[in-house]
């Protein structure tokens, strides 16, 4: 029975590293959260103000001066700039993570990728937040404006379950290619000014401001090399019930998908034994 008894030790030695890890998790997330409205007088209120702002913006200027034809294009453009302002803002913000955080890194031993994470977990914090007040927001106007009877309102309320699953997505692709980017950008700094650049032209690639109906037939499988836009035309249909326009090129952005998110812990755990020398 000795056997049984190491395999117990084991056990409880991989569930105390889990305790200890995801306990460490959680502190880095607080302290991103409190950072980042610490002497803000407005605080929270910056969740929802940031993309009501832009929607506001880019809805007038896309509505009014060059008119794009969606219907309800307000909704339309805050349904897509929430997950894209998540993926954008984690992106930037994690890629030279690990060179702000060089002096952490290279005198306390800790998993490193928790910096990356607690990021991400920070800005999914605010996201969901933001995404609740949102559906609460379009669950009252069906009720109360369009009068909608408690059959509908299930109907609708099941759609949006597919949120769930476009949260995930939305997930997984960020951490993947953020833990990627960032591990690069300790060898080659290089890396975070080329993600900086590719964010900005990578918005207009993305059916964000635009509906992938209005573009050309040819074109919308090459769009769906974009993992972010089976992700974003995810949240259209769950939150407005807008189509998804090639839902049999769905498979090309998960497999870009999950492939990305394997390839970024692959390449943070080859890089992430060098980090003290390059840093």
């Amino acid at each position: 029975m000795w056997y049984v008894g190491d395999l117990m030790k084991n056990l409880l030695h991989l569930t105390k590293k889990q305790s200890h890890w995801l306990d460490f998790l959680l502190v880095m997330t607080k302290k991103e959260i409190k950072a980042r409205y610490k002497h803000a007088t407005l605080g929270f209120l910056w969740i929802v103000i940031n993309p009501l702002l832009q929607m506001m913006v880019m809805g007038f200027v896309f509505q009014f001066f060059v008119p794009v034809r969606v219907d309800n294009y307000f909704l339309f453009l805050f349904a897509g700039l929430l997950p894209w302002n998540f993926f954008a803002q984690s992106l930037t913000k994690c890629t030279p993570a690990f060179f702000y955080e060089r002096n952490l890194v290279k005198k306390a031993k800790f998993p490193r990728e928790a910096i990356v994470l607690s990021i991400i977990l920070s800005n999914l914090f605010h996201f969901l937040i933001a995404l609740v007040l949102l559906v609460g927001a379009l669950v009252a106007d069906k009720l109360f404006v369009e009068g909608y009877g408690m059959l509908a309102l299930f109907s609708y309320l099941g759609r949006m379950l597919w949120l769930l699953p476009a949260i995930l997505l939305l997930l997984i692709f960020t951490v993947g290619l953020s833990l990627f980017t960032s591990s690069l950008n300790v060898r080659f700094r290089d890396v975070n000014f080329i993600v900086q650049l590719a964010v900005m032209l990578w918005f207009y690639a993305t059916p964000v401001i635009y509906a992938l109906n209005l573009l050309p037939d040819l074109l919308w499988p090459v769009f769906y090399l974009n993992p972010m836009t089976f992700i974003v035309e995810l949240f259209h249909y769950a939150l407005m019930g807008l189509p998804i326009t090639l839902l049999e090129f769905s498979w090309v952005g998960l497999l870009v998908i999950f492939y990305l998110f394997y390839l970024g812990w692959w390449v943070f755990g080859r890089e992430s034994k060098n980090f003290d020398d390059w840093l």
